[in-house]
């Protein structure tokens, strides 16, 4: 216990010192102590890491940085009001929702998650950080309202960030909704402008569907990761998708607000290195105007 508390300590002391380089030698000393989860102090907000190997929240005590920070500071910048919604689809323990639900703790944040697992991490950083404005719901996202299979048994993935929802039957049965339906449905009360993220392990196009009546309606910025999992969990997935976003007056653009072609992204799944799952992290969106 009083090692834990020694390195915790450390940790938050090099944190507020922007020290995150001297650790890379702590942790390979520290690593084979630690048990149970820690507080990480990034002094606008909070989080607990666990040590456990596979547990996704682990990268921040190794690198004393929050996950995707670059990306949480981009969709932070297009929450310019209170008139905006965020809703994080494939919530995890929170790596996008406490700093944007924290910083921005006028909006309503709307998280999403089928894993217990994920959603109990998620529930402990909103207690850590008093935070009032997350709703969060054991439901996985979708097309449409149906059941589906859902395994977060860690043995089974890369890390806690690789849980995926599958049409197999292996795993426990969940639910499935579209973001239609449940703004339809009072569980969502959208404002003028929507941000939504999306890590869903190849399920990106399926929430894209479910979508459909409110990209007509709001003001929408989609951010969303494209994977050789997306691309292989469809048929004709370049064909669907096109017709998706000539339909919609939707275009993608990349992190500096660039358009890409869809084509080009298909291309780039085709010559990712060996091990490599992921092209990158792309927005859509109909406006070119970004904030």
């Amino acid at each position: 216990r009083f090692k834990k508390f020694m390195y915790e300590t450390i940790l938050n002391f090099l944190i507020r010192n922007n020290f995150q380089g001297l650790n890379k030698i702590l942790f390979k000393v520290f690593k084979f102590f630690l048990k149970k989860k820690i507080v990480l102090n990034f002094l606008k907000y909070k989080f607990y890491a666990y040590p456990q190997k596979k547990e996704l929240s682990r990268w921040m005590i190794k690198n004393l940085k929050i996950w995707d920070e670059s990306s949480v500071e981009m969709i932070i910048n297009q929450i310019k009001n209170d008139n905006t919604t965020f809703i994080d689809i494939g919530s995890n323990y929170g790596a996008y929702s406490i700093p944007i639900a924290k910083l921005k703790n006028r909006i309503n944040v709307y998280c999403f998650d089928p894993s217990e697992k994920a959603l109990n991490q998620l529930k402990d950083n909103i207690k850590l950080n008093d935070i009032k404005n997350i709703k969060y719901f054991k439901v996985g996202v979708g097309e449409k309202n149906k059941t589906a299979f859902f395994n977060d048994e860690i043995k089974n993935y890369k890390n806690s960030g690789s849980y995926e929802i599958s049409n197999k039957y292996s795993g426990n049965k969940i639910l499935i909704n579209s973001i239609d339906n449940l703004i339809d449905d009072g569980k969502i009360i959208p404002k003028k402008k929507i941000v939504i993220k999306m890590d869903i392990e190849g399920y990106e196009f399926l929430a894209l569907q479910g979508l459909i009546k409110t990209i007509k309606k709001y003001d929408i910025f989609i951010f969303f990761e494209f994977s050789k999992k997306l691309v292989l969990n469809h048929d004709n997935l370049l064909i669907l998708f096109t017709k998706f976003l000539k339909e919609n007056n939707l275009k993608i653009f990349n992190s500096e607000f660039y358009e890409v072609k869809i084509e080009d992204l298909f291309d780039k799944v085709k010559h990712l290195p060996k091990g490599h799952e992921v092209v990158g992290n792309y927005i859509i969106s109909k406006n070119i105007n970004f904030n």
